[in-house]
């Protein structure tokens, strides 16, 4: 079975765009998040959406577990 590949979108941002959330529309969290965007640039698109893609919940924004560790609490003494 063939890997899904990323497969942007054009998209007309709407009138109220600063009202509009990106994360609505867009994983900027997706490993292929880049090539997505040279796509959009090189097909001189207004902007670009992730909806229809079929990654587009693949990757998630990292949350705190991803940077939390068990470590001792410091005693502050050098």
């Amino acid at each position: 079975m063939p890997c899904a590949q990323p497969r942007p979108t054009a998209f007309r941002l709407p009138r109220r765009a600063e009202q509009f959330h990106i994360e609505e529309h867009r994983n900027v969290h997706c490993r292929h998040y880049s090539a997505c965007v040279d796509v959009a640039v090189h097909e001189d698109w207004e902007s670009f959406t992730c909806a229809k893609c079929p990654l587009f919940q693949e990757d998630k924004a990292p949350g705190a577990d991803s940077y939390a560790f068990n470590q001792p609490a410091d005693s502050g003494r050098p």
